[in-house]
């Protein structure tokens, strides 16, 4: 069997409000049309770990057609964001590490 992964369900679960943020501060959504299959696509990169390049983000996002913004206030929120989670991640290791 397969798993479908639909924008509503990441949403839904919150699994993408970091990246929905983002999105908004940086501008990186005008129209909104291709906003969810961007969104989506982002979010199987960054669940790979890491900070990705801008140009291994723009390769993962290159199924993705946007005519309203540029691509480059994408690749921004998507780079913070994987900073962000992998700080987080980093940060929660050392806790746990730390802790009896």
């Amino acid at each position: 069997g397969a798993t479908v992964e639909t924008i509503e369900g990441l949403s839904d679960s919150g699994e993408i409000a970091d990246l929905q943020l983002a999105f908004e501060q940086r501008n990186a959504l005008q129209c909104g049309y291709c906003t969810p299959g961007i969104l989506a696509t982002a979010q199987d990169l960054l669940k790979q770990g890491g900070v990705p390049s801008r140009a291994t983000i723009r390769e993962h996002l290159s199924g993705n057609y946007c005519r309203c913004t540029g691509y480059q206030a994408i690749v921004d929120a998507v780079e913070a964001v994987a900073a962000s989670r992998a700080q987080d991640h980093a940060r929660e290791r050392a806790e746990k590490e730390a802790s009896p």
